[in-house]
């Protein structure tokens, strides 16, 4: 439980105990328990979904962007923000990429990709309550943080963090609950196994793309996988 407290400390701005835990630094304790902090996190915008819905849908969808965004503290948007810029502004050079990515002021491509971020949340949110996915929707914040099990096995961009996390050996841990991810969505009778594909596609873009990971990398990785899993509830 001390892995637990630990995880929902870092992923989340719910309060946790004060009493002594796992520290951030101990990620082989805390790694295993970040598919259960998507549930919480899902937990928090199924309530706030339905709750506003029980006036108007569209409210339910603002009631559940809003608190998407307030219950992770805005982290991993940051993290698809300086991605984007650092793409955007490094036109191929290595060094610069790292430079922007670790910038940590905001550019234009990063405003951009924040806004279709919150807008397609929105509108995807709102057709969701419409077709009362309320079981998908607990289940794509558990996928978006699956899959950083895997991407933190890439080679680390920076010292620090990054490369704590590739020391970390969770190989067990991620067959159970890739295993159990996909049982619970067939479960669900949604096409949201095919996240496996997803998390597939954003370890080979890193790979291949990015050359690496680090914390940026990893939180726009969680964005992205959630923005297009809510469209493939939809299906």
């Amino acid at each position: 439980m001390q892995g637990l407290i630990a995880a929902l400390r870092w992923m989340t701005t719910l309060p946790m105990p004060n009493k002594e835990v796992a520290e951030e630094g101990d990620m082989q304790t805390i790694l295993p328990w970040l598919p259960i902090t998507g549930l919480v996190v899902g937990l928090c915008v199924v309530l706030a979904c339905y709750t506003g819905s029980l006036l108007n849908p569209w409210l339910g969808a603002l009631l559940g962007t809003l608190v998407w965004m307030l219950v992770t503290g805005g982290l991993h948007a940051d993290g698809l923000a300086d991605l984007v810029d650092a793409l955007g502004a490094s036109h191929g050079n290595a060094e610069r990429f790292i430079a922007v990515l670790k910038d940590p002021h905001i550019g234009s491509f990063g405003v951009l990709a924040l806004i279709f971020l919150v807008v397609g949340k929105l509108i995807l949110l709102k057709f969701l309550i419409d077709a009362e996915a309320w079981w998908g929707l607990l289940l794509i914040p558990m996928w978006a943080r699956l899959g950083v099990l895997f991407w933190c096995r890439l080679p680390a961009l920076t010292d620090g963090f990054a490369a704590q996390l590739k020391t970390v050996n969770i190989v067990y841990q991620n067959s159970i609950w890739l295993l159990a991810m996909i049982i619970l969505s067939l479960f669900s009778g949604t096409l949201l196994w095919l996240a496996i594909g997803i998390i597939y596609l954003w370890h080979a873009f890193l790979k291949y793309r990015v050359k690496g990971m680090n914390g940026d990398c990893l939180g726009a990785g969680i964005e992205c996988s959630e923005i297009v899993l809510l469209g493939l509830l939809l299906i």
